[in-house]
């Protein structure tokens, strides 16, 4: 467990570096993914600690901020299909929250974490790409 949490404070470390990086480039899509990264930190408090009430609110206003149209501001297939991929996670994290199940929610975690890394870096190559 140890390990999944050293990865996962890895894993947002490179994600907020990567958002602080394209900070200028769209600011009300800069603001959603800074909602999103309070919210995300909050979850993995939950998680850690077991708050499960904390899991199932946290883990829907998340899915909230994901109906924002800030978030779709982004119009590419393939942001969407990682739109659509970190929505999945979002799901499975409150499912795993709502059935109190201690095996499901940090790797439910772990993956929404994912989800957002691998966006994160596709929009910094493509961003790269389009220079």
């Amino acid at each position: 467990m140890k390990a999944k949490v050293k990865m996962v404070a890895l894993t947002m470390a490179v994600a907020a570096a990567v958002m602080t990086a394209n900070a200028g480039d769209r600011p009300p899509l800069n603001r959603v993914m800074r909602e999103k990264l309070v919210v995300t930190q909050k979850i993995l408090e939950a998680v850690v600690t077991s708050d499960w009430v904390g899991l199932e609110l946290s883990s829907r206003n998340l899915a909230r901020l994901t109906d924002d149209p800030r978030w779709t501001a982004l119009k590419y297939p393939e942001y969407s299909r990682h739109s659509s991929a970190f929505k999945q996670a979002i799901e499975a994290l409150h499912t795993a929250a709502a059935q109190r199940d201690l095996e499901a929610t940090p790797n439910a975690y772990v993956s929404v974490t994912l989800r957002c890394v691998e966006c994160h870096r596709y929009l910094a190559r493509a961003r790269v790409a389009s220079r």
